[in-house]
């Protein structure tokens, strides 16, 4: 009976056992995210790369240092494909608490897959440190899940920013569209009433299944509405289809914008510099916001051989440095002092200061971005670097 309670008691919460005795050999985190499915192009290009960056960039330093120790520990992912499956992630999150043993998580990529996994790391008290995922419900829910922490600018504040932007240029009418993940239809909930109250007639407001390889009879109707903005809230396949697409139909709004996947250098190469010219897309980071920043996309480059997007992948290399620098800051690898380690202190990090109120960053550099001259600028009124280019010009023949 007594040997059964202990080994409840362990299985219950692992992180007790990391506490204490000998220095163990790595730092392990553990990484269930989408290597393959409709979600790996983004944690590939959000996440993967830079927490490699980050791994080679800590372990050529020797390590973090943790004061419990006296000395720095190397660091390990281990990984799993989640295959883009919330089920999967979950499963493979506590395969990695409780079989590999790993001392911290770091996130799957999307938004319902950080809802997936957050009672899983709430229960063994292991901090995550997300960069993408963005709900509106997320303000509600934080204090049940107090070991989740959000890096990347919400739905409200990019919401707010487009419509904002949309009223400013003088737009009047709109078509919307999303995907029917929980991003999607999020994302639109929250906007389209506000379009309305701001005198924006939307025109058409329709939805399409994440994975849709052909939404050209959607986008047919997109251009017989003859609308001044159009809005996709989409995932990177989705986005990348529907610019094709809307090029290919002729669809040509004085506004064009998509959340996920604009920012991608790979979107601008693959349609090219002058044919994505004037197309505006959600959040926006770029080399120009900071000489932090310039630095880091350099090193990024010349590891990978091609650019970090736009939005979230300083971001994503933001989250581990935060990681890092709170392990530091609490001396141990004890998840729960990590924790209150990432609650209290500021962090200077490639996307800029970050500091958590209420588990939310409180700061990112934009959240409406236009590609012009090449570059994925800052056009949103608060935080402008550029002025915004309206009309977009039509697609070039």
């Amino acid at each position: 009976m007594v040997a059964l309670i202990v080994l409840m008691v362990g299985w219950a919460i692992p992180s007790q056992l990391q506490a204490s005795g000998k220095a163990p050999a790595k730092i392990l985190f553990g990484n269930p995210i989408a290597l393959s499915g409709p979600y790996a192009p983004g944690a590939m290009m959000t996440q993967i790369r830079s927490y490699d960056l980050w791994v080679e960039t800590v372990n050529a330093q020797g390590g973090i240092y943790v004061k419990e120790y006296g000395k720095k520990i190397p660091v390990e992912i281990i990984r799993y494909d989640d295959k883009s499956d919330l089920g999967t992630a979950v499963k493979l999150t506590e395969k990695l608490i409780l079989d590999d043993k790993v001392h911290f998580i770091l996130p799957p990529w999307g938004t319902a897959t950080h809802f997936a996994i957050a009672p899983v790391i709430n229960k063994y008290k292991y901090p995550v440190v997300g960069i993408t995922v963005s709900s509106v419900k997320l303000k509600e829910m934080a204090p049940k899940i107090p070991y989740m922490f959000i890096v990347l600018n919400q739905p409200q504040e990019m919401g707010a920013a487009l419509v904002e932007l949309c009223k400013e240029l003088g737009v009047k009418t709109a078509a919307v569209i999303h995907h029917t993940d929980l991003h999607g239809i999020e994302f639109a909930g929250n906007v389209v009433p506000q379009l309305a109250v701001s005198g924006v007639d939307v025109a058409m407001y329709k939805s399409y299944p994440l994975g849709a390889k052909d939404l050209s009879s959607l986008l047919k109707k997109v251009k017989a509405a003859n609308v001044d903005a159009f809005i996709a809230f989409s995932y990177p396949p989705g986005t990348f289809l529907i610019t094709g697409q809307a090029k290919a139909i002729g669809v040509n709004p004085k506004l064009f914008y998509a959340t996920v996947g604009v920012a991608f250098p790979s979107y601008r190469d693959t349609f090219g510099a002058n044919t994505v010219e004037g197309v505006m897309g959600a959040g926006v980071w770029n080399p120009k916001v900071s000489p932090t920043a310039g630095k880091w996309f350099k090193r990024y480059v010349k590891r990978w051989g091609e650019e970090p997007d736009r939005w979230g992948t300083a971001g994503g290399y933001a989250t581990v440095e935060v990681m890092q620098k709170a392990i530091e800051v609490a001396g141990t690898l004890d998840p729960v002092k990590v924790r209150k380690a990432i609650a209290s202190e500021k962090f200077d990090t490639v996307l800029g200061p970050i500091t958590f109120e209420g588990q939310f960053n409180t700061y990112y550099p934009g959240h409406v971005g236009q590609w012009q001259n090449g570059e994925f600028e800052v056009v949103d009124k608060a935080t402008r670097t550029t002025k915004p280019l309206y009309p977009k010009p039509a697609w070039p023949k």
